[in-house]
């Protein structure tokens, strides 16, 4: 009888990259976000988005994790626009392409959990300002208009990103 280590099992299933490629990864990410969110090109972002997963494709467990975790965003960032708490206009990107941002982030965070699978708390710290901050830099670019008159506004922006890396890194450990 063969005894499989099950750590060994899900090695097999999940993607190991190599320090140059979380740099590399990280880059990509980077230019589509500026592409969305800076200059407001969502098909060159789109385009971009599908190079880099057809050049660095993810493995099968990935993917539905890189699934997941971009669900959860594009849920989470509807209910923010149906909640008025988040406006597009016709001259700006549109939802449709939030769920490039959410994939591509997500493919992102998945590689960076590999390199750097920090304790939760400073998971949720970076999380914490890096999401509402990216949120506010699409406001002054006028990508999207941020509804926060009130405290409480911010504070959901800011405990929904609190969760997102944590989120990822338990369903990495998991489900991987």
């Amino acid at each position: 009888m063969m005894n499989m280590n099950t750590s060994h099992a899900n090695d097999a299933n999940i993607e190991r990259t190599q320090p140059p490629s979380l740099l590399l990864h990280g880059i990509v990410f980077n230019i589509i976000w500026f592409l969305i969110v800076i200059m407001q090109w969502g098909a060159a972002a789109a385009l971009v988005a599908l190079i880099w997963f057809a050049c660095t494709p993810p493995r099968s467990n990935t993917l539905k994790l890189i699934v997941s975790l971009a669900s959860i965003g594009i849920i989470a960032d509807f209910t923010f626009i149906n909640a008025n708490l988040m406006v597009f206009n016709d001259t700006t990107i549109n939802p449709l392409w939030l769920g490039v941002l959410w994939v591509s982030f997500a493919r992102f965070a998945f590689v960076f959990l590999q390199h750097w699978p920090l304790p939760y708390w400073q998971l949720s710290l970076i999380s914490a300002i890096s999401g509402p901050f990216s949120y506010f830099v699409g406001h002054l670019n006028q990508a999207v208009i941020i509804q926060l008159q009130l405290l409480p506004q911010a504070i959901l922006f800011v405990l929904f990103w609190a969760c997102v890396l944590p989120l990822a890194l338990y369903s990495w450990r998991k489900f991987s």
